[in-house]
């Protein structure tokens, strides 16, 4: 044999092996391929049914365990009208030790819940800004283990039915608000199911803030992040949910303690405004929303399409409450929404506002309306002070603030030499005080500025500013016939603060070319006016005026200002038949609620926020 022949392999020795052809080789491989795919979809359909095995032997458990506490624990059948006033309910905020020892009922939502050896779970109610604890202990047929095991697996959000014996605690729930008792809870009922996920966790978003985190003149609409920063990665640093995942998510955001609070605020401070303004004689009108014309010759507004003609959204009530006003109602307030078309991305700009206006007629000096405005203020705060002591605290957890001062102090007058209105007469005001700050009378306390002496107050303290930033050009004096900036009104709030003693004041006598149309000429300077803005915090809240009530100098003004009178003929016309001298203020609600509260942005402040970038939820 020779060499060759024994280097062959057996199968080729003899005849040779034909080769495949390339059509051959293609379908070896397909066939290769299916065979591997046919074996994948084995594997994976064989899993699949295991899975789905193990799932129906799940549920199958879960069927059986809850057949067996279905008379105590489980799921509420969707609640549709079947039943009327069968049952008693008690708010969480309701459970106090005053009722222990007694069998109560309550619905909440599932804040949290965790099971402790098997035989014992630990769940806390919420309901509005008020939490309590629940206990859920195996005892034998009454409350079976199967019972705690069920409980551990219900998802957090869930609205639930809890019966329980109030007990007193051996030590505060230091987590809960009502600390003093806890439930001992020996039924409970799902009565909508939260899904498995949320958006965000409220513990997330219930964090405390330290400090402001969205800028004054920023993009700020989401401008906090929900992501540890490289700065942060060697240490553990808490979650926070980002504003704009928030607001995307209203709904779930206003769930927390710290907003259910808020709103809270906002709606009482409604309730306060009106119910002043109803005592002092107002009636509350409701005026068009839809206009044919731009309300203050303004071109910044949203323009629609009406039956064939264009309208557009009111930018105020003011012309509307004047013609009021000229109708011989003579004590007008409104609240309702305001719209603002400026592209102002800033912490304190919406699109869409809540508008607290008013306006009345006057005797003789435009200091009534200001008597009336600090008179509204003051009980505003005063009562939400008095009524609201448990929300402001839910608020100040969160959102750390300090309580609004809006009264000088009678020493601080005395030492200042602040002149008292009340005391010296509107004109004839003996002033000591550099600035000539004034009070109406001892008891209001609040400080009243003009214009003019604004001015020197912020000039004054420019040489100090401009040494500790970066660009000292940028801080010019003050011009005396020229509207405040906002970094300017910021610095006139803190040195108020330094020196005054106050964070909510009014300033007057603004110039009139930084007034609309319908404002009144100051009689012994006219490039002043007998206008009025209010500030918290260094934050303009409010801006108002004596009206122009003569005809005449109305639409003298009207062409001054540069307004076609024709889109307000209408509102000229109704002061040719005779007007009240008046004069009236509008105000801001979401950013009086926002200062009050010292919140770092008015998006806070509103329930479903409109600004250029937002227009959902």
């Amino acid at each position: 044999m020779s060499s060759e022949q024994k280097e062959k392999p057996p199968q080729q020795q003899g005849e040779e092996k034909k080769e495949l052809t390339p059509e051959e080789k293609e379908r070896k491989k397909k066939e290769k391929k299916a065979a591997q795919e046919a074996k994948k979809r084995e594997k994976e359909e064989a899993k699949k049914a295991a899975a789905e095995k193990r799932q129906r032997e799940a549920e199958e458990a879960a069927a059986k365990e809850l057949e067996a506490i279905k008379d105590n624990f489980g799921f509420s059948p969707i609640i549709r009208s079947q039943t009327y006033g069968a049952q008693k309910f008690t708010e969480v905020g309701a459970l106090t030790e005053d009722i222990a020892g007694q069998q109560v009922v309550v619905r909440g939502r599932l804040q949290t819940q965790r099971v402790s050896g098997g035989k014992l779970a630990f769940i806390v109610l919420r309901s509005s800004i008020y939490t309590v604890q629940g206990v859920i202990a195996a005892a034998g047929d009454a409350v079976p283990k199967a019972a705690v095991k069920w409980v551990g697996k219900l998802y957090p959000e869930s609205i639930v039915d809890v019966t329980g014996t109030v007990k007193k605690t051996a030590e505060p729930v230091a987590s809960c608000t009502q600390s003093g008792v806890e439930l001992e809870v020996t039924r409970m009922f799902v009565v909508s199911a939260a899904p498995p996920t949320l958006p965000f966790q409220l513990a997330d978003a219930s964090r405390r803030e330290e400090k402001p985190t969205a800028s004054d003149e920023g993009a700020e609409a989401g401008s906090q992040s929900t992501e540890d920063s490289s700065a942060n990665k060697k240490e553990k640093v808490a979650i926070t949910v980002a504003q704009d995942v928030r607001l995307t998510h209203r709904w779930l955001d206003v769930r927390t303690k710290a907003n259910q609070a808020l709103f809270l605020v906002n709606s009482r401070t409604c309730q306060f405004y009106r119910e002043f303004l109803y005592g002092q004689g107002f009636i509350e009108i409701h005026t068009p929303k839809t206009i044919g014309v731009t309300s203050e010759g303004g071109a910044q507004v949203f323009k629609l399409e009406y039956h064939g003609r264009d309208a557009f959204l009111a930018q105020s009530p003011q012309l509307y409450k004047q013609m009021a006003i000229n109708s011989d109602i003579r004590r007008v307030m409104e609240i309702g929404p305001v719209f603002r078309a400026e592209d102002s991305n800033t912490h304190r700009h919406l699109c869409e506002f809540t508008g607290m206006d008013w306006e009345m007629e006057i005797k003789e000096h435009y200091y009534e309306v200001l008597d009336l405005a600090e008179r509204l203020f003051v009980h505003i705060f005063e009562r939400l002070n008095e009524t609201c002591g448990a929300a402001l605290e839910a608020v100040r957890e969160q959102y750390p603030f300090t309580d609004l001062v809006y009264k000088m102090t009678p020493e601080k007058i005395k030492e200042l030499g602040v002149s008292v209105i009340d005391d010296d007469g509107a004109d004839k005001q003996q002033n000591k005080d550099k600035y000539n700050g004034k009070v109406r009378n001892m008891e209001m306390r609040v400080l009243r500025l003009s214009f003019p002496d604004a001015v020197n107050i912020i000039n004054d303290a420019l040489p100090d500013v401009r040494k500790k930033v970066k660009k000292p050009e940028e801080w010019p004096d003050q011009e005396p016939l020229e509207d405040l900036s906002t970094p300017y009104e910021k610095l006139l709030g803190e040195r108020v603060k330094e020196r005054y003693g106050v964070e909510y004041f009014i300033c007057d006598q603004y110039p009139y070319s930084a007034r609309p149309f319908y404002t009144m000429r100051n009689a012994n300077d006219p490039n002043y006016s007998n206008s009025y803005d209010m500030f918290i915090r260094g934050e303009e809240i409010s801006s108002g005026a004596q009206r122009v009530h003569d005809a005449a100098m109305l639409l003298e003004q009207v062409k001054e200002k540069g307004v076609p009178p024709d889109g307000i003929k209408d509102y000229i016309d109704s002061f040719k038949l005779g007007s009240w001298p008046h004069g009236g203020m509008g105000v801001g609600l979401e950013r009086v609620v926002m200062l009050f509260l010292g919140l770092d942005n008015i998006r806070k402040a509103s329930l479903f926020p409109r600004d250029p970038k937002r227009l959902t939820p």
